[in-house]
């Protein structure tokens, strides 16, 4: 016998129920796909802004500054569990990950924050001047003529005064731009400039990045991880309304009160493809993941949004190395070779990882795993001569 139609909706719908009451993370990976969640609250987002405020008293210290990693550590727990005592925290969300130097906490809205205790910032020194990236004019005399699209370079390293870093972008902007690699740099990324990557034939994510420890699941808890990109926009109580939907189905975390992006946010933003075409350069240490656990769900998500390209690091890069396998691959794409050969010649410019270009440089203290790069995606993608309007209208009257 048949059942009745709106009996088996009713029977349906209970189950559904069922399900999202024992299993809510089942309703967390719907929300991440793109489904409903419910609005940030302008007292959920006051609550967080409370707890930023708190986290950036500790983490701005002197006294904090002066302690060890592992005093560090303690001091961001205590007070969390302060905070948790106000019902700020969720105290069950408390997890300190010691390996990755990072205390991880859910906001009593359900949006995830954590304490990243380790300073990512190296000494900020003046820029040396012999350090600049070496050319071979001869070869770079043979790249085509012409338009050869644009690129954008992200960044989120530092504030750009008295930077050690920011001299050797600019540097390489001046240069791909002269090449006709029309090239711009984001010194202020901000979440919504990450929406807007599809305008670029080519990006350069140069961030920090960390691995980000958090719990799942309600009856069977199990610790999971997540690599994100760290930005320098700093949270607010009118920009956590505005990334209301993206904090709470966690495609954006804030760590020490500034956002981050998880795989989901690129996976959300481009689900229609838009990224077609371009070729996504990343810096971010632990973009793919760590040797142990090799994690490409970033640049899946990229992928997955129609970049044709995707290259990353595994581990913990320094950061000379990076920007010098950067300052060589793109060299190479300008002179018209496809992204794996691009790659390849850099690295064996430079050091198949980091660690043999560090023991080439002298280095006498290496840190504990190379860092090396990985291409996914599509080996054959290349910058190609974009035709311009001058020469096309010629070719129209010649026709």
């Amino acid at each position: 016998m048949k059942v009745p139609y709106h009996r088996f909706l009713s029977a349906l719908c209970a189950v559904c129920f069922l399900i999202l009451t024992l299993f809510p993370t089942a309703a967390l990976a719907a929300q991440a796909d793109g489904l409903s969640a419910a609005a940030l609250t302008s007292e959920d987002a006051a609550r967080m802004q409370q707890t930023d405020d708190a986290v950036a008293a500790l983490t701005d210290s002197d006294g904090f500054t002066a302690m060890s990693r592992t005093e560090r550590l303690d001091a961001a727990q205590e007070q969390l569990e302060q905070l948790a005592a106000k019902g700020l925290v969720s105290a069950r969300s408390i997890l300190v990950d010691e390996e990755n130097g990072m205390v991880s906490f859910t906001y009593s809205c359900g949006v995830q924050g954590g304490i990243l205790v380790d300073d990512l910032d190296e000494e900020n020194t003046a820029m040396n001047l012999s350090l600049l990236p070496s050319i071979d004019l001869q070869e770079m005399s043979n790249a085509p003529r012409g338009d050869l699209g644009s690129a954008m370079i992200y960044y989120a390293f530092d504030n750009t005064v008295n930077s050690s870093r920011y001299p050797y972008y600019s540097y390489m902007k001046g240069f791909w731009t002269a090449m006709g690699l029309n090239t711009r740099i984001d010194t202020t990324v901000t979440v919504s400039d990450l929406r807007r990557m599809d305008r670029y034939d080519l990006c350069i994510l140069s961030a920090h990045g960390a691995y980000y420890p958090y719990m799942t699941g309600w009856l069977f808890k199990q610790l999971r991880t997540a690599p994100i990109i760290l930005l320098t926009e700093e949270s607010s109580f009118s920009k956590d309304l505005y990334y209301g939907i993206d904090l709470l189905t966690h495609r954006i975390i804030k760590i020490n009160g500034r956002y981050c992006v998880t795989p989901s946010f690129f996976k959300s933003t481009y689900r229609f493809g838009q990224l077609e075409n371009t070729i996504v350069y990343s810096e971010t240490c632990e973009f793919l993941g760590v040797d142990d656990a090799v994690d490409p769900s970033m640049a899946n998500a990229l992928l997955a949004g129609g970049a044709r390209a995707v290259v990353g690091y595994v581990n913990n890069v320094y950061t000379v190395y990076s920007r010098s396998m950067l300052w060589d691959t793109v060299n190479h794409l300008i002179l018209g070779q496809p992204i794996e050969q691009a790659v390849a010649h850099a690295k064996d410019t430079y050091g198949e990882n980091d660690l043999v270009w560090y023991t080439s440089q002298g280095g006498q203290r290496p840190h504990a795993a190379a860092a090396y790069t990985m291409l996914l995606g599509d080996a054959s993608a290349q910058l190609t001569v974009h035709e311009s309007a001058s020469a096309f209208s010629e070719q129209q009257k010649a026709a």
